[in-house]
């Protein structure tokens, strides 16, 4: 049997639950996970490892860079090499370009080990990385035997960074859409909802100055946490909207879903969004989409003017004009229907394919 190993930061959810999805449907294949942590303090996750076999932690000291725009998380891993040794793949998938990382590439080079280079990464959410970044994405790329990415934005940075087209995959970043999916059928044109940290990368600040130019009877639903919370609500009180805003705190599991049931539009305003898969979550739920250009995994979600708008957050203006078009109901049912229906394209079973194209693809090269 062919043994697999994927190497990644931290469990989240959506990943979790896709590499339980390739353990049981593809089983001519002996996949295992490393995780390079536990966890992250700004993550609230809450995980179920119940379904996923063959997985490993490493010990790993965390570095943590505090900064507003959004706190960074490196991970100094101890015992890669060694377990890797234990394990005895056939094939790398090296997620990202990580000290991890950094440390099982060249053990695969030493062991004559083939290596997958992926990345959900993109040159907008790159944009600021400093030479030993790019060193290391330099370094990884001119290595791997293939590259998967999670977004048509991922894979133009590899490209960018020297990766051959040719050896390319897509594999989209997605959830598990099953848990998300409903069809909606009534849309007041008046609940308007975001997810996600309340940190400055996101966008709020953006958003609520275009709240404020919108009918009194446009709603915003704010979901989630993080240290811009209280100037956010400074914010609602200078701009006269305090009693349209609801700052509803962390949600995750049925209390989250049926928030996505219950809203009438999904908003994104994000400054700097490698993929946005708060997005798709909305989507399956039958909501038109209001996304930032920022989001980067918004040109493979949102087509414009059909089930949502891709807007610029700094144009206030054009960004309340998209939120009344989004929110009327007309409108909002028709483009509804258009998210619900092309959020299937984003399933697991759709999704994996990209990934085992890249595996046989190494494997054939052998």
């Amino acid at each position: 049997m062919i043994k697999a190993v994927f190497i990644t930061n931290i469990p989240s959810p959506y990943r979790v639950d896709f590499f339980a999805y390739l353990q049981k449907h593809y089983p001519e294949y002996e996949f295992h996970i490393i995780f390079s942590g536990a966890g992250m303090e700004n993550r609230k996750w809450s995980v179920e490892l119940a379904e996923l076999s063959h997985y490993h932690f490493l010990k790993s000291k965390t570095l943590i860079i505090r900064k507003r725009f959004d706190d960074r998380y490196v991970f100094l891993p101890v015992g890669v090499e060694k377990l890797l040794a234990e394990i005895k793949p056939d094939l790398v998938f090296a997620m990202e370009y990580n000290p991890t990382i950094l440390r099982a590439v060249h053990w695969c080079r030493k062991k004559r080990i083939p290596f997958i280079s992926w990345t959900d990464g993109t040159l907008n959410s790159e944009k600021n990385i400093g030479k030993v970044q790019r060193f290391s994405r330099s370094y990884i790329i001119k290595r791997a035997a293939a590259f998967v990415a999670s977004s048509t934005a991922s894979k133009q940075a590899q490209i960018a960074y020297g990766a051959d087209e040719k050896k390319c995959f897509l594999s989209y970043l997605t959830v598990d859409i099953q848990k998300y999916l409903r069809e909606k059928e009534d849309y007041s044109g008046r609940e308007l909802l975001y997810v996600g940290s309340l940190i400055q990368r996101k966008g709020l600040d953006l958003l609520l100055p275009a709240l404020a130019k919108t009918p009194q009877n446009i709603r915003l639903w704010i979901v989630g946490e993080g240290q811009e919370k209280d100037l956010l609500q400074k914010q609602c009180t200078e701009l006269k909207i305090s009693d349209r805003v609801e700052f509803l705190g962390y949600q995750e599991g049925e209390p989250l879903q049926k928030l996505y049931r219950t809203a009438d539009a999904f908003v994104l305003p994000t400054r700097e969004d490698c993929f946005g898969l708060v997005l798709l979550e909305a989507m399956c739920a039958s909501l038109p989409i209001i996304s930032s250009k920022y989001a980067d995994g918004a040109r493979d979600l949102v087509s414009d003017g059909e089930n949502g708008y891709i807007i610029d957050p700094e144009d206030v203006d054009g960004f309340a004009e998209a939120i009344q078009k989004a929110a009327a109901g007309d409108m909002a049912s028709v483009m509804g229907k258009k998210s619900y229906e092309k959020a299937h394209e984003f399933s697991f079973e759709q999704v994996s394919k990209g990934c085992i194209a890249a595996l046989s693809y190494v494997l054939s090269q052998k």
